[in-house]
């Protein structure tokens, strides 16, 4: 948007919303919708919408259901006390749908007079898109008010992008289908317009096979290992299936519930995506039916959690492409979407160069490797997805060994991959999974719930370019749009799910249908606040990671400095030091903190006086042991820096490229001569697990003390031994009683388990210590 424009519109909507009078009368003076439209002008004077308003709808040029949406939607979003009425020859204080077909499918235009809401549009997809930008401008107050003045304005809107997707994973965890019915109601109304599901993957089968029931009985089910605790992250660490386990978790949608799904969506102008992930990700398939693999006498179960090997349908084997045959025509019945999603990422081929018939098979077809041998593969399932009347899509992986004739790629693994099939003439989705994948941290992880791996903030999800810039203007026209992905590892329940989609979703939808030039991550946090009101009044759990300060230290000889930030622009931060809650009338933050006793820091973020988002809150402690001098008694271990262990800068969970961990190959065994002899009660520090990257805790904790540097006794320990062989990603914090006096000299021994067990993600490997802050007191 240009400055000038942005000027005009923001002085249009300065005056913040009045609550209802007396009248139960409320009127609107601000305008905050998502996605922005393309053209929005206000104008002077309201139309009142009440129950005295009627519906008045060209039957003859759009879809009577319509006429229907646009009674019940307006009617919930009021909370049905308006209760509109339907009148085909009402011309004054009306909602008049006319047709006009110079207007762009999926766009629409909109005139609010102090008389009527017009709304032009040559389509029904366009014409719902106005009435969810009527929705959104009845605000979360109107609880209790029998009528709400809409400002006068002038619309001219379309979608940017005429792929506009949100992604969810229905294998990893399994929900009912009344949930799926929530995603279509909340996607439509911000204007998206494709749901994919991913129903296929290593840990389920959830769609109902008529040819091959085996993939219900056996594929839709595993054993429950479900970790509901937020604080623990246990995907890559859960126990494989034994012969004597039970396989009681997860279900399937009967073909009746996802016909009359889509039937639903199709009236909200959503298609539904189908993806069955092939030739990887398919344990849930040899479980099922194992002369699909390449080892056939080997007992597949469906996996429990995450999976990296030993789970490819066999590409050498005819019986597979008959397989697939049956499955996409089935699968094809059911879904009239244009599209068949295939998968065809992180395929490992390990299995194809060790078995026999691969090699053989790659030799005769002039094959040079597997990824060749992949690309043989997808190109056969295009042509059985091609026969049944639709097209091929495919995960960035596809690209690999050569890329179908006609497939879509949708591009995860960052743009490359897109960029290379743009430049190749083939068309593409971008979901950069730096930007675009919803089960990511939101926010600092430490202050996070301990779900999804790695970070996407919501300034990174809005402010993604969706058109690569080293792309010319004939290769961008392949970009067909956008999409959201929100993977299900850590997301066991409905409320996670919330959590996780909101509010980065407006993001998605935003990115797919308001120009470029016309976002503003500013302007989108001022229309977010409004939208997130309505979520507040349906219970609907979101994250305010956005709204949270940023907490950022480093230890500065005896003192700790810390520093507060924040993906808003210029953050009206609040801060206390002495535990105590954070209000307006606390100290604002202005420059770097610096403190020289241990303190517990409390921010938040507040505008006009109000919290914005929640307060964070960490203990940083000033401890014994800063600018002591630590010694390696471990000659195995490689130089490390030993000086982080009591720099007082403490480690994070989302320790790449933090630094101040020390790890440690073999047992840690350290000594730490103090500055001078003091009485010590307790010796802590953090371990970090993060198994599935080979990093354990230790089994036990021994510490020695001695005034002298040569006697030395024992003064504490800790035995950990259960807790170091749970899998998982998270920070233990270890602390060791101790009674000791006149202590100069602490060794600290912590004892590695080395070999990972058995039955773990990277068993037989060598296992490492991840240690920071030796705190002591």
């Amino acid at each position: 948007m240009k400055k000038t424009q942005w000027c005009v519109v923001l002085v249009c909507i300065v005056i913040s919303l009045m609550s209802c009078k007396k009248n139960d009368t409320l009127t609107v003076n601000e305008v905050n919708i998502i996605p922005n439209p393309q053209s929005l002008t206000i104008q002077n004077g309201h139309f009142k919408l009440s129950s005295k308003t009627t519906i008045n709808i060209d039957l003859d040029k759009f879809n009577p259901i319509l006429q229907n949406q646009f009674h019940k939607e307006i009617d919930s979003s009021s909370l049905s006390i308006l209760d509109l009425k339907v009148n085909p020859n009402s011309k004054s204080n009306s909602i008049i749908l006319s047709y006009d077909a110079q207007i762009e499918d999926e766009a629409y235009e909109l005139l609010i007079t102090e008389e009527n809401i017009n709304i032009k549009a040559s389509s029904n997809a366009g014409a719902f898109y106005a009435l969810q930008t009527i929705k959104q401008m009845i605000p979360a107050e109107m609880l209790g008010c029998k009528q709400v003045n809409i400002p006068c304005l002038e619309i001219s809107d379309k979608p940017a992008f005429k792929w506009r997707g949100y992604m969810l994973d229905v294998s990893r965890h399994f929900f009912p289908i009344k949930n799926l019915y929530e995603v279509i109601d909340h996607i439509s109304s911000i204007k998206m317009n494709r749901f994919h599901i991913h129903l296929a993957d290593d840990q389920g089968w959830r769609i109902e096979i008529d040819s091959y029931p085996q993939l219900n009985k056996i594929g839709s089910w595993r054993v429950d290992y479900i970790n509901t605790d937020e604080s623990k992250s246990n995907w890559w660490g859960r126990p494989a299936q034994k012969e004597k386990d039970k396989a009681t978790y997860g279900g399937y949608y009967t073909k009746k519930e996802l016909k009359a799904l889509i039937k639903y969506a199709q009236e909200k102008h959503i298609e539904i995506i189908p993806e069955i992930d092939v030739p990887g990700h398919s344990q849930e398939i040899l479980a099922s039916y194992p002369f699909l693999s390449c080892f056939p006498d080997k007992k597949y179960h469906v996996a429990t959690g995450g999976v990296f090997k030993d789970n490819t349908i066999c590409p050498s084997n005819p019986k597979s492409y008959e397989f697939l045959d049956a499955i996409i025509t089935e699968v094809a019945e059911i879904f009239p979407s244009k599209y068949l999603h295939i998968g065809g990422d992180e395929c490992n081929k390990k299995n194809w160069n060790s078995h026999t018939q691969c090699k053989n098979f790659m030799h005769q077809h002039h094959l040079k490797d597997a990824h060749e041998l992949q690309s043989y593969f997808i190109k056969q399932v295009e042509k059985i997805v091609n026969s049944k009347g639709k097209e091929l899509i495919g995960w960035d992986e596809i690209i690999q060994g050569g890329l179908s004739p006609n497939a879509t790629v949708m591009s995860w693994r960052g743009e490359k991959g897109g960029i290379n099939a743009a430049k190749q003439g083939h068309d593409v989705i971008m979901a950069p999974n730096y930007a675009n994948y919803l089960d990511l941290k939101q926010g600092q992880p430490n202050y996070e719930p301990n779900l999804g791996y790695s970070s996407c903030l919501l300034s990174t999800c809005y402010n993604y370019h969706v058109i690569p810039k080293n792309l010319n203007p004939e290769q961008a026209k392949h970009i067909l749009g956008t999409e959201g992905c929100l993977w299900t590892e850590s997301i066991s329940d409905w409320n996670k799910w919330a959590y996780m989609t909101f509010p980065r979703i407006y993001a998605v939808a935003e990115n797919g249908w308001t120009n470029e030039e016309q976002q503003n991550f500013d302007h989108f946090i001022q229309r977010l606040r409004v939208q997130l009101k309505k979520l507040d009044k349906k219970n609907i759990r979101y994250a305010k990671s956005v709204f949270n300060p940023r907490i950022y230290h480093k230890g500065v000889g005896n003192k700790i400095e810390i520093k507060l930030d924040s993906e808003l622009n210029s953050p009206e931060i609040h801060y206390t030091l002495d535990g105590t809650s954070p209000t307006k009338q606390s100290p604002l933050y202005k420059k770097p903190i610096t403190i020289d006793q241990t303190s517990i820091l409390k921010a938040g973020i507040f505008k006009d006086g109000e919290l914005l988002g929640n307060i964070i809150q960490d203990q940083f402690i000033i401890h014994d042991a800063k600018d002591a001098k630590v010694i390696n008694l471990n000659t195995d271990n490689k130089k490390i820096g030993l000086e982080t262990l009591v720099d007082l800068s403490y480690g994070l969970l989302d320790f790449r490229g933090d630094n101040h961990w020390c790890t440690f190959d073999n047992n840690m065994d350290v000594e730490i001569q103090l500055c001078k002899s003091i009485n010590i009660s307790k010796v802590q520090f953090a371990a970090l697990r993060f198994t599935h990257q080979r990093y354990y805790l230790p089994t036990s904790i021994t510490i020695e003390g001695s005034s002298d540097g040569i006697n030395f006794k024992q003064i504490g320990h800790l035995n950990c031994k259960e807790q170091a062989i749970i899998q998982g990603r998270d920070i233990e914090n270890l602390s060791i009683p101790c009674k000791a006096s006149n202590i100069k000299y602490v060794r600290v021994h912590a004892k590695n388990i080395t070999k990972i067990p058995k039955s773990h993600s990277k068993q037989g490997q060598h296992a490492k210590l991840r240690i920071d802050e030796i705190v002591i007191l």
